[in-house]
């Protein structure tokens, strides 16, 4: 069992916390972020937005799905603020 949650912390943890993190790190205004936050928030909203994703795609729970939608939005919206 201690397994089981271990895995599921690694697959609900970068969309739980990844995206919400990114968009935190692009609040800042755009000629003010370095370039290794401007890394940081591109590999935390790569990772959210991949495992978001699949959790919206396998549609496991409504709570896992809640989280995918979060997870997509939150890195999408730092994503797009860094371009």
């Amino acid at each position: 069992m201690e397994s089981l949650a271990l895995t599921v912390a690694i697959i609900v943890s970068p969309a739980m916390y990844g995206g919400p993190l990114a968009l935190t790190l692009s609040l800042w205004r755009k000629e003010k972020i370095s370039r290794a936050r401007l890394l940081a928030i591109r590999i935390l909203g790569f990772f959210a937005f991949l495992s978001g994703a699949f959790l919206i795609l396998q549609s496991i729970s409504r709570g896992a799905t809640i989280i995918g939608v979060i997870g997509v939005s939150t890195s999408a919206l730092a994503l797009w603020r860094t371009r």
